[in-house]
């Protein structure tokens, strides 16, 4: 027993077979599910069948009256055309008809207005059954010629006039004010009246009450809360519990297409003649509704039944069997629960040991397993697993830290460039404004030699020469320091070895500036170090520089004087650019230093 248990704790497969323990109870509830679902369809179709066959029932009945109402109207109908002309028999004929066949409820015999010679308005004779006044032994017949009124725009009337065949027209109310005529709804088979010439001459209508019609249809339910309705070809109430529809409503009457679908579908079906059934949401409630046409009409007939009284004895049954099954089930599953946990309690400490994993505690050693099954291979597994991912996220938050770094040092390099391209760009857009004025100078005064040389005085014309001389002078200046800005932008370095004398720089600065800008302001040099005194630099930037700083103010000094002043310490060289404007009435003199 002990070697048993053994070799269960250290075969997984063992402990795998429980699980399919649950495996076949999920088959077996599966498989009974199905039977229960194909038992449930089977008796489902059993009970619209048998709805179907009180259907057939109930519209063969209807069938049989309208046949026998058909059948009566053929019978007088030779008779009819043999004396049409006599007026005293077409009253007998109606009331024949309707005296010899209780299910009629009234027949009439009607011409055209201008038939009979004298007769504005017409004649129609009219037999009509009185309800009131019969007896189980006697019905009670009236027959009369019909007061005047327009029944030629009956529909009654138009509609066999104009189809020139015999038809059932859709039910309607008769009742005319002040002439007999029936109380009920009724439904009419109308047959048209021909001369020997095929001429149009009257109609004989037989008339089947919509009350009876109701009574034959609704007389048989096969479940207690189902119930009959027929529709006419436009979808209008002629049968229907709620008589307030009757012949006012159509199916389709305050029907949205969106959240009815279905019974506007089985509205479609029903007014187009077709046969079948369908499930219909009815007042929020699931019916079978089974319905087909009525044979030699435009109606059709269908019984509507509650879904759930379809299946009610089968539904009766499920309330003994589920709890049962449900009771089973859980017994069998609390079982297989039991044994199960017991053989996976190794897995579950396993589980909260990674647990902890799983909140990000990876510093945490999982102990080794000694156990030499699949689970204790599975646990020194993850050991391993935790150790590497620990590395694993100790070099990802390292290469983070890095990547974050590099990001910021590219941000402001890309910062410092940008800065860098805007100052280019100013700085060109500056250059080509300085270039474009000497050059426009030198321009004009050339086409002025060009064109008119010889008319100029000497005087004028060395001023002209000077007056260029210096704008070239100034052109040169401003190429040089494109060529410098080239220089910096290709990033070469610039060296700073140049041994250069002070005094002797600050003069060629000097003498390059007066020579750039013609000027009025006076000019002055103070040094106070020796001519032999020099420094390490470059001596063509520091040129550039001074040169730049004294045709800056000499630019901007139109009267005073300009003075560039050279003076050293021990640890600084200092060239001072001070302009000197002429001051004001009764105002001191103002410096400005450009070191």
């Amino acid at each position: 027993m002990i070697e048993m248990r053994k070799h269960i704790r250290k075969s997984l497969a063992m402990m795998l077979s429980l699980d399919i323990l649950i495996i076949v109870v999920l088959v077996f509830t599966l498989s009974l599910g199905f039977l229960y679902w194909r038992s449930r369809h089977i008796v489902r179709q059993e009970s619209i069948e048998q709805a179907s066959h009180v259907l057939d029932n109930t519209a063969l009945r209807v069938k049989g009256y309208m046949v026998e109402i058909e059948t009566a109207t053929r019978n007088i109908l030779w008779l009819v055309n043999l004396h049409y002309n006599d007026k005293d028999s077409l009253l007998k004929y109606t009331h024949r008809i309707v005296a010899n066949h209780p299910n009629t409820n009234g027949c009439s015999i009607t011409m055209e207005p201008d038939f009979y010679p004298g007769d504005d308005y017409g004649f129609s004779a009219y037999s009509v059954r009185l309800e009131e006044y019969s007896t189980p032994e006697k019905d009670s017949v009236s027959t009369v010629r019909e007061a005047e009124y327009d029944y030629y725009d009956k529909v009654w009337y138009k509609t066999p006039r104009q189809k020139r065949t015999p038809c059932w027209v859709d039910p309607f109310d008769d009742y005319n004010d002040g002439t007999l005529s029936s109380p009920d709804m009724i439904a009419s088979y109308c047959v048209p009246l021909f001369n020997q010439h095929e001429k149009f001459i009257g109609v004989i209508a037989t008339d089947l009450s919509l009350k009876r019609l109701t009574e034959t249809i609704t007389s048989e339910h096969p479940y207690e809360h189902s119930y009959f309705m027929m529709l006419g070809a436009d979808g209008h109430y002629f049968v229907h519990p709620d008589t307030t529809k009757l012949l006012k409503q159509t199916i389709f009457t305050n029907t949205d297409p969106r959240e009815h679908t279905d019974i506007v579908a089985l509205g479609y079906e029903m007014t187009n003649g077709r046969t079948g059934h369908m499930e219909v949401n009815i007042d929020g409630k699931s019916h079978i509704v089974l319905y087909r046409p009525l044979e030699g009409t435009q109606w059709s007939v269908a019984l509507v039944c509650p879904s759930n009284e379809l299946l009610r004895g089968y539904n009766s049954l499920n309330y003994i069997l589920l709890p049962l099954l449900i009771i089973g089930l859980l017994l069998l599953v609390m079982g297989c629960y039991r044994i199960v946990k017991h053989f996976i309690q190794p897995l579950g400490l396993l589980a909260a040991e990674l647990r902890q994993i799983g909140h990000g505690d990876y510093e945490k050693p999982l102990p080794l397993s000694e156990r030499t099954d699949l689970i204790g291979q599975l646990q020194n597994t993850f050991c391993l697993m935790r150790r590497r991912i620990s590395k694993h996220i100790h070099d990802a938050e390292q290469t983070k830290q890095e990547a974050e770094q590099r990001t910021s040092e590219l941000e402001q390099a890309t910062q410092l460039a940008r800065q860098a391209s805007e100052q280019k760009t100013q700085f060109m857009q500056d250059m080509s404004h300085q270039i474009r004025t000497p050059l426009n100078i030198v321009h004009g005064f050339s086409q002025v030699l060009r064109d008119d040389c010889e008319s100029i005085p000497d005087d004028e014309k060395k001023q002209i020469a000077k007056t260029m001389y210096v704008q070239t002078n100034a052109l040169d200046y401003m190429v040089s320091k494109l060529l410098t800005a080239s220089l910096i932008e290709s990033h070469q370095s610039i060296s700073t070895n140049d041994t250069v004398g002070c005094n002797e720089l600050a003069r060629e600065a000097y003498e390059s500036a007066s020579d750039l800008i013609t000027h009025t302001a006076e000019m002055h040099m103070e040094s106070h170090l020796p001519d032999t005194f020099t420094i390490k630099t470059n001596a063509h930037h520091l040129h550039i520089v001074l040169t730049e700083l004294l045709f800056n103010a000499l630019h901007f000094t139109t009267e005073g004087s300009v003075t560039m002043r050279i003076d050293a310490d021990d640890a600084h060289m200092r060239f001072t650019i001070e302009d000197l404007p002429l001051p004001p009435c009764g105002r001191a003199d103002g410096r400005h230093a450009h070191p």
